[in-house]
């Protein structure tokens, strides 16, 4: 036996209007008011807020193949200025390798992730030899004044102290890792960058 409903059909149709009306209303304000990624996240590095965008530049590879501000839009890079001829450069290819040894376990971000050292010092067969390294990583150099504006844009420490940026999708510099900081701590403030800036 069923009960009679004792409410009008137009009072229940109101009510299922009112409710799904307010689950919309809700949802489309959590989706603008929430917090962006860099407001939530805390990494070891310095965090760049806004996100820079990098000017255009081009240089080559030690095979005098181009490589400019468009090959760096799609995907993430780690970028690093440095002489490969003093041990600073070198120990700014060992950082950028060392990075990317620690992301073995996260495999998308390896996939996307380029390794790209711009020399500050033409060092031609250095530069071959270096680049042989892992197909993952780009030794460029160019003329000084080609590299001068993308320099300037990152604000690049001392070649004495090199930085490590953090390029994000768009050309963007989202990020950079201090001299100090060890391998280990840049790949996990990598994983978070990516995980945090993931659609």
């Amino acid at each position: 036996m069923f009960l009679r409903n004792r409410h009008r059909l137009w009072i229940r149709i109101f009510f299922v209007l009112s409710a799904i009306a307010l689950f919309l209303f809700g949802y489309q304000w959590g989706n603008r008011y929430q917090q962006s990624p860099s407001e939530t996240l805390a990494i070891d590095g310095v965090l760049v807020r806004p996100p820079v965008t990098l000017p255009d530049f081009q240089l080559k590879d030690p095979f005098g193949r181009e490589f400019d501000r468009k090959t760096l839009e799609s995907g993430w890079s780690l970028l690093a200025f440095g002489d490969l001829s003093r041990a600073s450069g070198q120990l700014a290819v060992q950082r950028l390798i060392d990075v990317r040894n620690r992301l073995a376990d996260q495999a998308a971000l390896g996939q996307a992730l380029r390794l790209v050292l711009i020399a500050t010092a033409e060092t031609p067969t250095l530069a071959r030899d270096f680049a042989g390294l892992t197909t993952s990583l780009f030794i460029l150099s160019g003329e000084s004044s080609r590299i001068a504006p993308l320099r300037d844009a990152l604000s690049s420490l001392d070649d004495e102290a090199p930085a490590l940026y953090v390029i994000g999708p768009d050309a963007r510099l989202l990020a950079l890792f201090p001299d100090r900081e060890t391998g280990a701590t840049m790949a996990e403030d990598l994983k978070a960058l990516f995980h945090a800036h993931q659609p």
